[in-house]
């Protein structure tokens, strides 16, 4: 019996084959995924060089992605002139095995955990994605932390001369029942909004994750100097008056070097 002949007479209701197909397709996802990973690390160890990379084993490994578990083995390498032991395959495609979260995944949390009130929400929306829990609150949170370095990068290009900000604080519960909830600080930040057929995205959109006890509109202004090559002296009057007024929950823009508020920015990308 086909996968079609599987889903029409054992299911009874849309919902059902809807669900029915989806389990489906991330098996084959996981199967097709599995035998390209492994065929990718057959063809390095063919073509590697031998006198520098000595084959000690095979390693079992299962990485969390946005269809589901893939579970695959790759080869264990001593790089002798390095002197350490590495795995080829994760240097070629530019992934950290030890993680056991890829790449899209890694992303999709952590704007969940920007869009959404809470970690412990963005671990159920990511939940109700894939099928099952995938990660943990705590997981994200920390993903949301080291987020800054590898998932950010300078814009090439301004879009424009405005720069639109939209803050927000998490709630993160401390054990303890006479601890406080900590507050991280998350602002989003875009050049503005363009249609692509349905859906509406924002332009150069980045996410600043407060750290350490300073001032959030500090660190921000430096974060806006490194990604968007924005510059605090010129117009700095306009720029002070702009965040002595503003309280970092407030949706706000960046016009010119001063921070303003503005009544709403639309959703949807």
């Amino acid at each position: 019996m086909n996968i079609q002949q599987h889903l029409t007479t054992n299911s009874l209701s849309w919902k059902e084959i809807e669900l029915d197909l989806f389990r489906a397709l991330q098996n084959a996802f996981a199967e097709l995924f599995t035998a390209l990973l492994e065929d990718i690390d057959r063809q390095l160890a063919e073509t590697r060089d031998k006198r520098r990379y000595h084959l000690k084993d095979k390693r079992r490994t299962t990485i969390q992605t946005l269809f589901g578990e893939v579970t695959f083995e790759r080869n264990y390498y001593l790089d002798r002139e390095q002197n350490r032991y590495t795995f080829l395959l994760d240097s070629f495609l530019a992934f950290d095995g030890s993680q056991s979260i890829s790449p899209c995944l890694e992303e999709t949390a952590v704007g969940l955990a920007v869009e959404c009130s809470s970690y412990r929400k963005a671990a159920r929306t990511l939940a109700q994605m894939i099928g099952y829990p995938v990660m943990s609150h705590e997981a994200i949170r920390q993903l949301v932390l080291e987020a800054e370095v590898p998932l950010h990068c300078p814009v090439d290009q301004r879009y424009g001369r405005v720069l639109f900000v939209e803050a927000d604080g998490l709630f993160v519960s401390r054990q303890g029942k006479r601890k406080r909830a900590k507050e991280d600080k998350i602002l989003t930040v875009h050049e503005g909004w363009k249609r692509n057929g349905s859906r509406i995205e924002f332009v150069n959109q980045r996410h600043y994750v407060h750290e350490g006890k300073g001032e959030v509109w500090e660190g921000f202004e430096e974060f806006l100097m490194n990604e968007y090559a924005y510059d605090p002296v010129s117009g700095s009057s306009c720029h002070q008056r702009g965040r002595r007024s503003m309280d970092y929950r407030v949706p706000g823009v960046f016009q010119g070097t001063g921070l303003l508020p503005i009544g709403s920015i639309p959703r949807g990308a």
